[in-house]
């Protein structure tokens, strides 16, 4: 008797695209991200959850930052080929898949939440993740196209019709190969001749160095002597351990060394704050303003990062010298370092060693050493003596002029301008008014001032500043741009005289521009909502006729 042998289940339409996401799309989607993780060789556009972990851990040990990053982001890219080949090609292919594209949703989950917490719901959804490189689309895009792919693999594909012809263990070979054959780029420096001494793979890190020098150039090593010549090669990564740096010389750093000629003659001597910064950064801002808007009595040595993508934004930053990070320039050949480096970052040095840092100006500690070590910081408004010279010294002050309170230490989701009942309330009481980014001028809670509240794409904002703060403007002005604007309709402020700010970013703010408000000694003296009413509104600012 012959026993019945049962028939394969036919594969339904459904089953059959399921497989071919399977095997095509999402191994071709993994691959896809290993190949151009290995063509950018940037640790820096890895996502903020997988890149902040790297942190930590160089941080938290004494290994050598630019080694630990390279090897880890070979293997990261030799895991996703192995990834990639065995959903192409092994019966394991639908458990690997799910693993793969759950952990990367909760990854991508993870960036979109801290960048919303950050920087507000719009860079959430439209900031890239990395995951791509630099050809990285929005982490939005991406968790959408994986959570796809994840219940597609769920859904229609049965766990017993996965079929593999080759054993797991030969895409794991694949990978480790691709862990190893990955090319490092080079960073040369065009400007450099001839072989000169290379600062890769020495096995230091980045509290040493010495090891640097130009073509044929024996490096200079003590202080006093010349500032050591740019080397012929750049370091691919730069991750500086900033507290390694204490008590050396600052030209003993590699990232030093990257920083592009000339440097002052006299960096080595005395009393210098550096300055690490991003011309997009908007913390950079709020610390030159706060900080470096006046000068100091010590020497300012600015530092431009100039890997950046964003809006230029103004940096005052008076009497500083300024300079930039080596980078490659258009026309040039080659590619220009990744700088691993939270912006603003700042060094004090005292003839030439380094004596404190900040890597994170929100700890008031850290920014302290390194700005006021041995007292209040220069250009400090802070004062417990009233000057001889203030006419106005034996009144006492307003309530409201005592102290600005500054932005909130935890920023909520959203706020809603609500100035209905401000007229004769301290401004500094409103909470809407507290998110001014940045440092406010000295003299703001003294005197009379106008404030205007506008969008940089409003139209009805531009014509108003246009009509009534244009020239010289017979009271202080203070314009605060609402940040959240399409860069692409960004019109001009015409208001040359207004001291010129915006809203901290991050929070989405619910506000009708332009708003306009008259303070008197920091109390509102009018609320003008609504800039069609001309009555209300010149009534308001109370402008002498032109």
């Amino acid at each position: 008797m012959t026993t019945p042998t049962t028939a394969p289940t036919p594969k339904s339409p459904a089953h059959t695209v399921g497989l071919l996401l399977l095997h095509v799309g999402t191994a071709a989607w993994i691959g896809y991200g290993a190949f151009k993780k290995a063509v950018d060789f940037n640790p820096l556009l890895l996502p903020p959850p997988i890149r902040d972990t790297l942190m930590a851990v160089v941080n938290a040990t004494s290994i050598d930052a630019g080694v630990f990053f390279e090897w880890a982001l070979r293997a990261i890219i030799g895991a996703e080929v192995f990834i990639a080949l065995a959903i192409l090609l092994t019966r394991w292919a639908r458990q690997i898949a799910i693993l793969t594209l759950g952990f990367f949703c909760i990854i991508l989950l993870i960036a979109m939440v801290q960048a919303g917490l950050k920087d507000g719901l719009k860079e959430a959804l439209t900031g890239s993740c990395g995951c791509f490189g630099e050809a990285g689309l929005p982490a939005s895009v991406m968790l959408l196209v994986d959570g796809i792919l994840l219940a597609s693999a769920i859904v229609l594909v049965r766990a017993d019709s996965v079929r593999g012809r080759v054993p797991l263990w030969l895409p794991a070979i694949v990978g480790l190969v691709a862990v190893f054959a990955v090319v490092k780029p080079t960073v040369e420096n065009p400007d450099a001749v001839g072989g000169g001494a290379s600062t890769s793979g020495q096995g230091s890190n980045q509290g040493g160095g010495g090891d640097t020098g130009a073509a044929g150039v024996a490096p200079a090593t003590g202080i006093g002597s010349p500032w050591p010549s740019a080397p012929a090669k750049y370091e691919v990564t730069y991750f500086p351990k900033w507290a390694e740096w204490i008590g050396k010389p600052f030209r003993d750093q590699k990232l030093a060394l990257a920083i592009e000629r000339p440097l002052p003659d006299d960096i080595e001597k005395g009393d210098w704050i550096v300055v690490f910064s991003r011309p997009d950064c908007e913390n950079c801002q709020a610390l030159y303003r706060e900080h470096f808007a006046e000068p100091r009595k010590e020497r300012v040595l600015k530092v431009s990062i100039l890997d950046t993508m964003g809006k230029t934004l103004p940096m005052p930053c008076e009497g500083c010298e300024s300079t930039q990070l080596f980078r490659v320039r258009a026309g040039e050949q080659g590619r220009t370092p990744n700088y691993m480096i939270t912006a603003p970052s700042l060094i004090r040095l005292k003839d030439g060693i380094v004596t404190a840092y900040c890597s994170d100006a929100e700890k008031a500690d850290e920014l302290e050493r390194v700005l006021s070590p041995g007292g209040p910081a220069a250009g400090s408004t802070a004062s417990t003596e009233a000057s001889p010279t203030d006419e106005t010294s034996t009144v006492p002050p307003q309530p409201a002029a005592a102290a600005w309170p500054g932005v909130p230490a935890k920023l909520e989701p959203f706020y809603i301008a609500e100035f209905g009942a401000a007229t004769g309330k301290p401004l500094s009481d409103n909470p809407f008014a507290r998110l001014i980014s940045g440092k406010l001028p000295d003299d703001f809670l003294k005197g009379r001032w106008i404030i205007v509240f506008y969008r940089e794409d409003c139209d009805h904002c531009h014509e108003m500043l246009m009509t009534y703060f244009t020239g010289k403007l017979p009271v202080r002005t203070l314009a605060i741009a609402i940040p959240e604007t399409d860069p692409a309709a960004a019109l001009d402020n015409p208001c040359d005289e207004c001291v010129k700010m915006s809203l901290v970013k991050g929070p989405n703010y619910v506000i009708g521009t332009p708003v306009v408000l008259a303070i008197q000694d920091g109390v509102v003296e009018c609320v003008v909502d609504n800039a069609e009413d001309i009555a209300l509104l010149e009534g308001c600012l109370k402008f002498p006729a032109r």
